[in-house]
């Protein structure tokens, strides 16, 4: 269905497409303003919390999210493996609502959040205990692109040419696969109900429903 909305940049009226309660502005340099915006950037292992002994207590953040991403904790074990109890991180998502989520490391892995977090609060270890004179380490950073919890990822603006190493779809939904392609062309936008998307290089502005 195609509707209209005023812009209050430019004063005018522009046509808008409603799709699954999603405003999927026509014009590019419009749709934004009807939606969500999240920054999409390439996972980073150890973005957040850099190579550190574990420990009850809070870690020191490096740095903040480059846009809404999934939180990945990666642990290493040194000698005798530690009781590694659980990681909570606290921090706001795209909507700029608070976001707690509870990550348990698990031994030598990757262990991967399903909470969006635009910014991080605090990052705290609670429950950990040292099995003989070595601590284990962790490093803590982001991964897959995600909306807030609830919400889509309708809209995928591509700033330089940038490739998808994996995405997941809406349940239900079809669209382009972006992951077969050999890059997204900069300056085009890709149209499609993604709940989550991971890049391998390049940079891209996604939108996602308000409601």
């Amino acid at each position: 269905m195609i509707l209209e909305a005023f812009d209050k940049t430019t004063s005018k009226l522009n046509n808008l497409e409603s799709t699954n309660k999603a405003l999927h502005v026509i014009s590019a340099e419009s749709i934004g303003l009807y939606n969500g915006t999240v920054m999409m950037a390439v996972p980073d292992p150890n973005l957040l919390v850099t190579t550190t002994n574990m420990k009850v207590g809070a870690y020191t953040v490096a740095a903040q999210p480059k846009g809404s991403h999934v939180v990945t904790v990666t642990h290493t074990k040194v000698g005798t493996l530690d009781t590694l109890g659980i990681i909570t991180v606290v921090g706001t998502d795209s909507d700029g609502t608070v976001v707690t989520e509870i990550i348990t490391p698990t031994d030598s892995a990757i262990v991967t959040g399903t909470k969006g977090f635009e910014a991080i609060t605090s990052i705290t270890g609670s429950g950990w205990v040292i099995a003989a004179s070595d601590n284990d380490t962790l490093v803590v950073g982001i991964g897959a692109i995600v909306a807030p919890v609830g919400k889509y990822i309708f809209a995928v603006m591509v700033v330089t040419d940038t490739v998808i190493a994996s995405e997941t779809y809406v349940s239900g939904a079809s669209g382009p696969k972006l992951a077969s392609l050999t890059a997204l062309v900069a300056g085009q936008v890709y149209y499609g109900q993604w709940s989550s998307l991971t890049m391998t290089s390049g940079e891209c502005i996604g939108y996602y429903n308000y409601t």
